[in-house]
């Protein structure tokens, strides 16, 4: 089975899982609605509806993770559930070495899990537009998570972003390390829509510099931070930061420790980070 064929049969899934949503968020509603009414202290209903909201949310997550825009770690589509993991509290805590976007006091903190082979982490940003096209054909209203969570939240001050690797495809180690020195000359998110758009090139990494050169990057300066090894063993690191953190597959999101798994539309992000904001 080639992969359009991989892609396609998970994609089938897709409408059953929508629906799961769907009753995941009238679940939610009621759940609000409820904790609302029985709780007219602020402090015990702010309390009350984050444990909630986890639980629930949570609970989606695993299911959309299941069948829909998660990369197995060993394979090109679908998804794995990491038996061996559980969520540590060291995984959520900024490193030095982290790339990190936005305001350290922002409100919401956002933990990306990706892999620049990935080909849904690239559909999350934007790219790999084969992808994008299978997800807009089961949901016409999809869009690319990323973009939107960087423009409404990490670049208004009410989010942070923090990018990790984790092994999703199996060819992005390498490229990854550029875009490590890419984000020390603040063209990270350029490099990475880059690769996003051209994922055949990712392996080779002669092209990934000449893609690092076309959205303006310093060549010098790039291969002077490779070669310093001043990110030797990140992406290791990065794995072992997501395997404590409980990640199953990428690209895997956890928004204040709430686990949102695969490339679902930006409208689901959207909801929970609202409600993040709006408890507090």
């Amino acid at each position: 089975m080639n992969n359009d064929e991989k892609i396609k049969e998970v994609l089938k899934e897709e409408e059953k899982i929508i629906e799961m949503e769907k009753k995941e968020e009238k679940n939610i509603k009621n759940i609000m609605e409820t904790v609302t009414n029985n709780n007219k202290n602020k402090a015990n209903y702010v309390l009350s509806a984050s444990i909630l909201i986890a639980a629930v949310l949570i609970s989606g997550a695993l299911i959309y993770g299941k069948g829909l825009g998660v990369t197995e770690q060993k394979a090109n589509v679908g998804s794995t559930v990491n038996s061996g993991a559980t969520a540590n509290d060291d995984a959520f805590v900024v490193k030095k070495d982290d790339l990190v976007f936005g305001k350290d006091n922002a409100p919401v903190t956002i933990f990306l899990y990706s892999d620049p082979s990935c080909p849904f982490c690239a559909a999350a940003d934007g790219g790999n537009q084969e992808v994008i096209n299978y997800l807009k054909s089961n949901s016409p209203s999809w869009t690319a998570p990323i973009p939107g969570i960087m423009e409404n939240y990490v670049n208004t001050g009410k989010a942070r972003l923090i990018y990790r690797y984790y092994p999703g495809h199996g060819t992005g180690e390498e490229a990854m390390n550029v875009l490590y020195c890419a984000y020390d000359q603040g063209k990270f998110w350029e490099l990475h829509k880059a690769i996003a758009d051209n994922q055949s090139d990712v392996a080779d990494i002669a092209k990934v510099k000449n893609l690092a050169s076309g959205v303006g990057i310093d060549i010098s300066k790039l291969d002077t931070c490779l070669n310093s090894g001043k990110y030797k063993g990140k992406t290791t690191a990065d794995t072992d930061l997501g395997t404590k953190a409980g990640v199953n597959g990428t690209p895997g999101f956890f928004i204040n420790k709430i686990s949102k798994a695969g490339a679902q539309p930006f409208s689901e992000f959207k909801k929970l980070i609202d409600t993040i904001l709006n408890a507090q």
